[in-house]
């Protein structure tokens, strides 16, 4: 299946997309882990999901910086 979103076109657009990536990301090392661990997957907590979303936010911030380098590299 191919899937072709709209174009992001505002601030407010990529804000929005931000937050609805950390979720998915808090969520999904939420199910991770708790897979490795061998316990049940019920819904994450309020607290766990502040934690993953911590974690998640230091991966987005390093792949951001990682592609405006990567366009800065390919303009030069």
């Amino acid at each position: 299946m191919h899937v072709s979103p709209d174009p992001i076109t505002t601030r407010e657009q990529a804000a929005q997309e931000r937050e609805t990536l950390l979720d998915l990301i808090a969520r999904g090392l939420y199910c991770t882990t708790a897979g490795a661990l061998g316990t049940d997957h019920t819904e994450p907590s309020a607290e766990v999901l502040t934690q993953g979303r911590r974690v998640a936010d230091d991966y987005l911030s390093a792949y951001e910086e990682w592609l405006v380098n990567l366009a800065a590299d390919t303009a030069s």
